[in-house]
């Protein structure tokens, strides 16, 4: 009898214990813009995913597993009013790890994007493009703006 509750109890925290290392995540990008200086010549320039300065914005890569969910929204560095608003994220080449190849914000939540990686294995990169737009100081500055970091299915 006590062999059986041992193998129960052995059975149970094996269950536990691959349920939590396969455990999807979220991952919250978030897109860091001086609202007052951006313009289209500037883009790189003025806005980041918090990275290391040596690491540009076109190598900027998230790693992420398959049913993991990803969350892109922005932020402005120069004032809390001002509002940076991802509209889209585009398949722009490489492996496709959205089921649809853009995904677009939400009427309900404006300004953020969201997305659950269901394609692609391990190893697979794609090149995707992130199009926003900023407020500065109650107005719209300039047009749409695009940044295209990458993604990878570890």
């Amino acid at each position: 009898m006590k062999t059986k509750f041992q193998l129960s109890i052995l059975l149970v925290v094996i269950l536990i214990a691959s349920t939590t290392l396969n455990a999807q995540q979220t991952h919250v990008i978030t897109l860091n813009v001086d609202t007052s200086e951006i313009n289209n010549d500037n883009v790189n320039q003025v806005s980041n995913f918090g990275q290391p300065a040596d690491v540009s914005n076109k190598e900027y890569t998230i790693n992420v597993s398959l049913g993991d969910t990803v969350v892109w929204r922005g932020n402005s560095t120069f004032s809390e009013d001002d509002l940076v608003l991802v509209e889209a994220i585009n398949h722009e080449g490489g492996a496709r790890v959205f089921r649809q190849n853009t995904l677009r914000d939400d009427p309900d939540n404006p300004g953020v994007v969201v997305g659950v990686v269901s394609e692609g294995r391990e190893g697979d990169e794609e090149k995707y493009k992130i199009s926003f737009r900023v407020m500065n100081n109650g107005e719209r500055r300039g047009g749409t703006y695009h940044i295209d970091p990458k993604i990878r299915i570890r």
